[in-house]
C-alpha cells in the first residue's frame, strides 16, 4: 500500500538546499518542491512544498483521473538548531484541507478514505512544533465530479472537461446516449483533456419521416 509510505514521501519530496551565508530570516537558500519547482527556501515556498508533497503522494496512490487539492492556511516558522547554524521549518498551528474528486463513475471506498484521512492527519501533526491535535484543524472531503449538464441540443455548446470525462460520457450527458461520441470527437480533433473547453455540436435533426403512400383509387 503505497500511501502508507506517504510520511517518507512527504519528508523527501521537498529538498531544501541551505547555502551558508546567503540566508536570512526570510529566505534560507533554495528549495526544490515535489513537482520540480525551484524557489527561495522561505516560509511561503515551504508551505507550498508541504501541500505539494501530500497531494502528489495521494495522486500517485489513486492513479490517473483522480484530482487532489491540498491547502494549508498558515505559514511555518524557522526553528534554529541549538548546536549549529542549521534549522528546520515547523508550524505553530495548522489549518489544512484536502479535497479529492474521483473520476466520473468512481468512488473512494470508505476504508480507503479512512486510511487517507488518518495518514494525512498524522503527517500534518508531525509538522507542528508541539504535536498537539488541538493545534490542527483538518478538513477531508471527497467531492463528486460535477456531471455535465443535460443540454438543450438546439445549438452548439461548450463544456469544460472534468477529470475522468470521456467522449462517451459527454455524449450520454448531452445527447442521452453514448453512441454520438463521434460527433464530439469530430468537433474536437485534438482530443479532450481535463480543464479544456470543448465544443459540443448540435445533434443533427432526425430526417423527416417519408410521407405515407396515397391510398389506391
Amino acid at each position: 500500500m503505497r500511501f502508507a509510505l506517504l510520511a517518507v514521501l512527504a519528508s523527501l519530496a521537498s529538498l531544501a538546499l541551505c547555502i551558508s551565508g546567503c540566508g536570512d530570516s526570510l529566505s534560507r537558500g533554495i528549495v526544490i518542491t515535489g513537482d520540480g519547482k525551484v524557489g527561495a527556501n522561505n516560509a511561503r515556498n515551504q508551505r507550498e512544498s508541504a501541500a505539494d508533497a501530500l497531494r502528489i503522494a495521494m495522486e500517485d496512490d489513486l492513479g490517473p483521473g483522480w484530482a487532489v487539492q491540498v491547502a494549508i492556511e498558515e505559514l511555518p516558522i524557522w526553528i534554529p538548531e541549538r548546536i549549529n547554524d542549521d534549522g528546520y521549518w515547523r508550524w505553530e498551528r495548522i489549518t489544512a484541507s484536502v479535497h479529492i474528486t474521483p473520476p466520473t463513475g468512481k468512488q473512494l471506498p470508505a476504508d480507503k478514505r479512512a486510511e487517507f484521512e488518518g495518514d494525512a492527519r498524522d503527517i500534518l501533526l508531525a509538522k507542528l512544533v508541539k504535536k498537539d491535535p488541538a493545534l490542527l484543524s483538518f478538513t477531508f472531503q471527497v467531492v463528486a465530479a460535477q456531471a455535465a449538464p443535460v443540454a438543450q441540443v438546439a445549438g452548439r455548446r461548450t463544456y469544460v472537461v472534468q477529470p475522468g470525462d470521456t467522449m462517451a460520457d459527454l455524449s450520454t450527458a448531452f445527447y442521452g446516449s453514448p453512441q454520438h461520441w463521434r460527433l464530439i470527437a469530430d468537433a474536437n480533433p485534438d482530443g479532450i483533456q481535463a480543464g479544456q473547453t470543448v465544443v459540443i455540436p448540435a445533434l443533427p435533426a432526425a430526417p423527416a419521416p417519408a410521407p405515407a403512400p396515397a391510398p389506391a383509387p
